[in-house]
């Protein structure tokens, strides 16, 4: 999910429930407080997610890395065959 997705889900989340404690209590101040209190919770569960998101993909690139021998930049371009080519 890209961010500016994620801000405006986040935002549409938040109305909702900025106006259903609203119409629940009918104070401004609670639905204000109710509201701050899922932003927190919704910011740390996509901090939460974003974190497992990159765990995962750290230990797949890792299981991947170990079959496969290591091979520098130019090696994997095919720059240093080029120029050994050239050379000969």
């Amino acid at each position: 999910m890209y961010f500016p997705q994620f801000l405006v889900g986040m935002a549409a989340a938040l109305l909702a429930i900025m106006a259903w404690v609203y119409t629940a209590t009918g104070s401004v101040w609670q639905s204000l407080g109710w509201t701050f209190v899922a932003a927190l919770l919704l910011q740390a569960g996509y901090f939460i997610a974003v974190l497992f998101l990159i765990y995962g993909h750290a230990t797949s690139a890792a299981e991947a890395d170990n079959s496969v021998p290591a091979k520098t930049p130019l090696e994997r371009d095919g720059i240093i065959h080029a120029l050994l080519s050239m050379l000969r």
